[in-house]
């Protein structure tokens, strides 16, 4: 599983938010408690003053330090006894007054074995999904893919119904999301005429991996390109292009739509192939939408870039009447 760094960067943040808050928490009770129980900051001074005589005691040379350390590990069970006894009697659970933070794997420190924590992976997926809404918002789900927009008429060109044909659509778009990224269709690739759906549902696959916490990027066609063209030509002068860039090439999951809507130039074509051989040589996951089927590929692209769609893809054809002719219709 892989991380925007950006998202990275802002979940770390958001857990040192989360330190900072718990602390000034902790100090703001520590105070009411002491001023309620001044006999408090005395036991505290204690228990540290014994921990501190155990450390001394350990570090003597020339001596045993058995002893030492053994009196004073019982001296500070004794102050720590009276102080919860203090906290209890005056009604106070002495677990308050730790420092317990959220996350008991690293701490809230963000890190587990030199690796980033699980805790800042669940972070990132909220950071992911959250940008993603931008894009896609709460209507791209499954369940809004209504069949009932598609006849259930026998088609002999299709030798079943076109309700039939995206019901099997529908399924393998779904176990896709569900099974990701072990499903045996590594990438797949939707495509037929204008308002059947095809955004639709490639969004609920992007929506719906990002909720399982994957680092997925969703992309029009014309967006990408432009971001390829900006970095080229010199016009990115923020650098938000290159970090486009990175995502783009770099995320678990690349949902592409509207392929083929871009003026196809020599550069594009280049674009493209860097984009699907760089994906495919690191085993990461797409899903394209486009208008061309496997013909019009062939025609429109370099025989490399048509070779890899046709070859690594499995192809969704989406058929029926445009569904945005048939609500205008009523």
């Amino acid at each position: 599983m892989s991380y925007d760094p950006k998202h990275v960067k802002e979940a770390m943040g958001r857990l040192a938010l989360r330190r900072a808050e718990r602390k000034a928490r902790l100090a703001s009770f520590e105070a009411q408690c002491r001023q309620r129980l001044p006999q408090l900051a005395a036991l505290d001074s204690a228990i540290g003053q014994s921990v501190t005589k155990a450390i001394a005691a350990a570090l003597q040379r020339g001596v045993d330090p058995t002893a030492a350390v053994e009196a004073a590990r019982r001296e500070n069970l004794a102050l720590q006894a009276q102080r919860r006894e203090l906290l209890e009697r005056a009604g106070i659970d002495p677990a308050q007054l730790e420092d317990t933070p959220l996350c008991p794997i690293c701490g809230d420190t963000g890190y587990h074995n030199g690796k980033l924590c699980q805790c800042v992976g669940a972070l990132c997926a909220e950071e992911n999904l959250a940008q993603l809404s931008r894009q896609l918002d709460q209507s791209y789900t499954f369940d809004a893919f209504s069949l009932s927009w598609y006849s259930p008429d026998y088609d002999a060109a299709l030798d079943g119904s076109p309700r039939d044909l995206m019901a099997d659509v529908l399924a393998v778009c779904r176990d896709y999301a569900q099974d990701f990224p072990r499903h045996p269709h590594k990438n797949l690739y939707l495509y037929g005429g204008t308002g059947l759906g095809k955004t639709l549902l490639s969004g609920c696959v992007a929506r719906a991996v990002a909720q399982r916490g994957y680092w997925t990027v969703y992309a029009t066609a014309g967006a990408l390109f432009r971001a390829y063209e900006d970095v080229k030509f010199g016009r990115d002068p923020s650098g938000g292009a290159q970090e486009d860039l990175r995502r783009f090439e770099g995320c678990d999951l690349l949902v592409l739509d509207d392929l083929g809507s871009e003026l196809t130039t020599p550069f594009v074509q280049s674009a493209l192939y860097q984009l699907l051989n760089q994906r495919m040589l690191e085993n990461r996951r797409m899903v394209i939408s486009s208008n061309l089927d496997m013909d019009a590929v062939r025609q429109r692209y370099t025989p490399q870039v048509a070779s890899r769609l046709e070859g690594e893809f499995q192809e969704l054809p989406f058929v029926g009447r445009d569904i945005r002719i048939q609500r205008k219709e009523g």
